[in-house]
């Protein structure tokens, strides 16, 4: 897994922290597709920082995010969206560093923008 530089990781990793306050609803534990539309410009945010990297274009990461994007049959936006944020929130919970947690954050973040 390719890593991002260590600034740019300091600042992504504060605003994923962001990203996950803006969800963080103690009243109802069931995730609205408005609330997760609260997070895009959080997530533009992230996006244009990485994108200046070339985080995106390396060969491992494209094919990743090529084979996250696949639109899946039958569904609305809405339900590809919470599709993706439950397959990134998924594979968040399998990383065993910050580094790699940001990483893997950093690589959805086209994906959920894109849905």
């Amino acid at each position: 897994m390719i890593f991002l530089p260590q600034s740019i990781n300091n600042t992504v990793q504060d605003l994923m922290v962001d990203a996950f306050e803006t969800l963080k609803n103690p009243n109802n534990s069931e995730l609205k597709i408005s609330e997760l539309l609260a997070t895009k410009p959080i997530l533009e945010q992230v996006f244009n920082l990485v994108k200046t990297t070339g985080f995106y274009e390396v060969e491992d990461n494209l094919n990743l995010i090529k084979a996250l994007t696949i639109d899946l049959e039958n569904d609305n936006a809405e339900d590809a969206l919470y599709h993706t944020w439950a397959t990134m929130v998924n594979n968040m919970n399998t990383v065993q560093s910050q580094e790699k947690f940001n990483a893997k954050f950093a690589l959805f973040v086209p994906v959920v923008l894109k849905k």
